[in-house]
């Protein structure tokens, strides 16, 4: 297996009177209000696609990437505390996931060969290398690297990602991993839930120029926006595959947005 690029994490809030939303601290009273979905028009989704799903927030060359995505079905394990709460959380945007991609989402247990692993704890980064360690490290490259990378991204987020992709067929992908805090309250964790396991589907970036989107830092959105949805069904849409370009996908990207907005 290839172990991809980490995906955005969810930063965390320093500033006090804020509010964490999704991935972006705004503070409060500072939120203005964003474009609709609706008022979008058919070229504003073909350009914010573009920059979702075939840029990379940490690629400093910021160069154009090929199409990422699942083509199997995803098998997913919860670990952890895993509240009533936060497995409905979890179970309905799981189905959303689903619907939208066509690919099959299932449950199961980290032992029955899981290729998803949600880690749910109050102190997921440590936990994850001690108490999880075991579900957790097949996921990097070596243990070394898992601790180090680990520690480094307590540092800087409040819930993390990491994605990995074939070896054969390097733009298709095969496991992800994702870590999820329970002590900041049960919007944060929603958040993280729909954030990083969105993102682990194959829509990467984030950018202030895209909205209303849950991929924008600057935005207030929690959750997924009707923006967000119709940029998952483009990524999923049959006629594209995993590999492509942005040239060869374009002309495609463009009539499917005319499809779904009609």
């Amino acid at each position: 297996m290839a172990i991809s690029n980490e995906l955005k994490p969810c930063r965390r809030a320093s500033a006090p009177l804020a509010v964490l939303c999704g991935a972006a601290m705004v503070l409060l009273g500072a939120c203005q209000s964003p474009k609709t979905s609706a008022e979008l028009s058919d070229n504003d989704y073909v350009d914010n696609f573009e920059t979702i799903a075939f840029y990379r927030e940490f690629d400093p060359d910021k160069r154009s990437r090929r199409l990422t995505r699942w083509e199997e079905p995803l098998n997913v394990a919860l670990v952890g505390d895993v509240t009533d709460r936060y497995l409905e959380y979890t179970l309905v945007h799981l189905d959303e996931m689903s619907e939208m991609s066509r690919l099959p989402i299932n449950i199961v247990g980290p032992e029955d060969k899981a290729n998803v692993v949600v880690i749910f704890s109050p102190d997921p980064f440590n936990e994850a290398v001690t108490t999880y360690r075991d579900v957790y490290s097949p996921f990097f490259s070596s243990e070394r690297f898992m601790e180090k990378l680990t520690k480094e991204m307590e540092d800087q987020a409040t819930c993390y990602g990491r994605i990995v992709t074939s070896d054969e067929r390097p733009n298709e992908i095969v496991a992800a991993v994702i870590l999820i805090p329970t002590d900041l309250g049960r919007f944060i964790v929603r958040a993280c839930i729909i954030e990083e396991l969105t993102q682990a589907m194959g829509l990467f970036n984030d950018s202030d120029d895209v909205e209303p989107s849950i991929f924008n830092d600057s935005s207030p959105n929690m959750a997924l926006t009707d923006h967000d949805r119709i940029l998952f069904r483009l990524l999923y849409d049959q006629r594209l595959s995993p590999g492509m370009s942005w040239p060869e996908a374009e002309p495609i990207v463009r009539q499917a947005v005319t499809e779904i907005r009609t």
